[in-house]
């Protein structure tokens, strides 16, 4: 150690500085841990909300899916119906009289 007055005090200034702060960490520590058990326990919980959300996300879009279906599938039923009555002879002098007929009325 120096011999000069001022430097002892600094060192003994700073010793006890260290001192003080090591003693305020040591007495945060429990609280520390339960906070990051508490926050680990926060995360878990977020991840499973998370997960339940997004299998229930699945299961609506699942079943709008095979509803679309079905309905995608009627209209193509009703279009093929529609085509055939068509290709009847004859069903296309009757579709352009209901056109003309439509046009005259308008």
């Amino acid at each position: 150690m120096s011999d000069n007055p001022s430097e002892q005090d600094e060192g003994g200034v700073a010793d006890a500085l260290r001192a003080a702060i090591e003693r305020t960490l040591a007495a945060t520590v429990p609280a520390a841990s339960g906070t990051r058990e508490r926050a680990g326990e926060l995360v878990d919980e977020i991840a499973r909300h998370g997960q339940e959300a997004r299998e229930r996300i699945a299961r609506r879009g699942q079943g709008a899916q095979a509803e679309l279906s079905r309905q995608l599938e009627s209209l193509e039923k009703r279009l093929a119906s529609i085509e055939e009555l068509l290709r009847r002879p004859g069903s296309g002098e009757a579709v352009q009289t209901e056109k003309s007929q439509a046009k005259d009325e308008a």
